[in-house]
């Protein structure tokens, strides 16, 4: 079929037929085929910045899906995959010209291309890819606003997809259920039940960080936590001069957490310092740099941190999850992979994409670009980090309104209800409650509202956030923490997981017993995040640990003397 309407495209070009664009702002005049820039190789570009670990992995995931996927058949010809890097800079001066003139000079080489990390560098540099109608997986900036303009611009950005982290309005999600985690444990832990901490929010100020600053000061403010009203803003590069003259003024807050948003270098800053003005106080959040295996060895006050994260050494997110790992070591020297080299899965879903859709012509392999869209749009696949599902397109006809603890989007696209059910298909047997028992809550099954799945946060082309079904989740962040193990720092994931006790581990028995709950138990899981649209966050990986705040405990203890 691909090769007839070849012919007749091919016929009409020939007698001088001029073929329409897709839509306003699509960029160069579409070309329904093309053929591979390199014969014989499937050439996929990696944008990062390679001098930081960020950019590293990035390139590294690409160059072993490469290895490990060998050879493979489109048609009766074989191709392999080659890998081409391209410094964005994007740490350093994102948003530069460099970034844009590089990725520009490498469409001439490049067949598709992923990569990503800073949000401010990606807005501008992506401009020319998708002028040249070319798909980018998006491995590596969080914010929404990237894969909005497929929802505001879907003729110019249906080529932009993302393969990793959630966005943040999602992150701001397991964020807060991670240090509700620890909130929990610390009441344990002290016997103090009533325990509400103070937390003092620091954040990159970028772009990035905007949404989920807000979520956490909104949310945290909500649970009754003493938070000051403005966050703390600190450069992503800054110094430990300029880091310590923030962190001085946060320690005169006297803060219980120092709940931490940061991608870039001054992660390891505050690693290295932050013991030096507020010894004994927990740092939880984000933290991409606490993510690497030489952490510790660069960050004086790393044991006990706890950040979220992709990848940790004994846990299992997927079937392939332990062998990923195990062969990144072996390639780099024992260096653990952060959540950029993802692009493993990226490399593998753009060669997956070009077998199912590629066809060829005597012996030239071609593809229709918007048939790489299209597989895209309607296929799943199971990687090493998670179950990774792409958000169908909008219907075009269903809205709703999504409201933040600070700003509500109204009249804004959402997911319909079919898709909802494709997407989360135990919803059909979820309950949920209204409020607690004792203000007159009831129990109820769980009934569809568009509001529930606007966009943002449930945007097209972004993951899937959550479960899929009982035994098999979507991209769900984790948590890890360093722990001294006796010998040295260990990095060990701490969530998801029941810290309740009696709660149950997995959630096809929680489906199985939720039910029989009553309204104040289920709308108290709700309400700290274990419980809710997504999913149910008590269950764990196999290899999940348990966090260690014995040194937080004897710290707010000290405090409360």
């Amino acid at each position: 079929m691909k090769k007839i309407i070849f012919l007749i495209i091919a016929s009409l070009l020939v007698i001088g037929l001029v073929l329409p664009g897709c839509g306003e702002g699509e960029g160069e005049a579409y070309v329904p085929w093309r053929t591979l820039k390199t014969p014989g190789k499937l050439t996929i570009g990696v944008t990062g910045a390679m001098g930081y670990d960020q950019g590293l992995h990035a390139l590294w995931g690409g160059q072993l899906a490469a290895t490990d996927i060998g050879s493979f058949a489109v048609g009766n010809q074989t191709l392999t995959v080659q890998i081409q890097s391209i410094e964005t800079n994007e740490v350093l001066n994102p948003g530069g010209a460099g970034g844009t003139a590089a990725v520009t000079a490498a469409l001439g080489s490049c067949d598709f291309m992923v990569g990503g990390f800073r949000t401010e560098g990606l807005l501008v540099y992506r401009e020319p890819i998708m002028s040249a109608n070319m798909t980018y997986i998006n491995c590596g900036a969080a914010t929404e606003i990237l894969q909005n303009a497929v929802l505001t611009n879907y003729p110019r950005y249906k080529w932009f997809f993302k393969g990793t982290p959630p966005n943040e309005y999602l992150l701001s999600e397991a964020q807060g259920a991670c240090v509700n985690m620890l909130v929990v444990m610390a009441r344990f832990g002290t016997g103090n039940m009533t325990y509400l901490p103070k937390i003092a929010l620091l954040a990159e100020d970028a772009e990035w960080t905007r949404t989920s600053r807000d979520n956490a000061q909104a949310k945290f403010n909500a649970l009754g936590t003493g938070v000051r009203s403005t966050p703390w803003l600190v450069s992503p590069t800054a110094d430990s001069t300029a880091l310590g003259t923030i962190l001085n003024d946060i320690a005169s807050y006297d803060p219980d957490i120092v709940y931490v948003i940061f991608s870039g270098p001054v992660g390891v800053t505050f690693g290295n310092i932050v013991g030096d003005y507020m010894p004994g106080v927990l740092s939880a959040g984000i933290n991409v740099e606490a993510q690497r295996q030489e952490f510790p060895s660069v960050a004086k006050y790393a044991n006990g941190m706890v950040f979220l994260d992709t990848f940790a050494l004994g846990l299992n997110s997927t079937a392939q999850t332990a062998q990923f790992i195990s062969d990144f070591q072996a390639a780099h020297a024992g260096k653990w992979p952060i959540y950029t080299a993802v692009t493993y899965d990226a490399v593998g879903t753009l060669v997956e994409a070009l077998q199912s859709e590629g066809y060829v012509e005597g012996s030239t392999v071609k593809y229709d670009p918007l048939d790489i869209v299209a597989y895209m749009e309607t296929n799943v696949r199971t990687g090493v980090a998670a179950t990774t599902g792409l958000y169908p397109k909008w219907d075009g006809v269903t809205t709703g309104t999504y409201r933040t603890w600070y700003k509500n989007f109204t009249d804004v696209p959402a997911l319909n209800q079919d898709q909802v059910l494709a997407l989360y298909p135990w919803l059909t047997q979820a309950k949920f409650a209204d409020k607690p028992a004792e203000l007159g809550g009831v129990v109820s099954n769980w009934t569809y509202d568009s509001d529930d799945w606007a966009m943002p946060p449930h945007t097209s082309h972004d993951l899937v956030f959550g479960m899929k079904n009982a035994t098999l989740p979507w991209a769900v962040a984790l948590g890890s923490q360093w722990q001294w193990d006796g010998s040295g720092l260990s990095k060990v994931c701490v969530y998801p997981k029941p810290y309740y006790p009696g709660l149950p581990t997995n959630m096809g028995t929680w489906l199985a017993i939720h039910g029989a709950l009553n309204a104040t138990t289920l709308y108290t899981l709700q309400y700290i995040g274990m419980w809710s649209q997504y999913g149910y966050f008590g269950w764990q990986y196999p290899g999940t640990g348990t966090a260690n705040i014995s040194a937080w405990a004897a710290f707010l203890m000290g405090k409360w003397v």
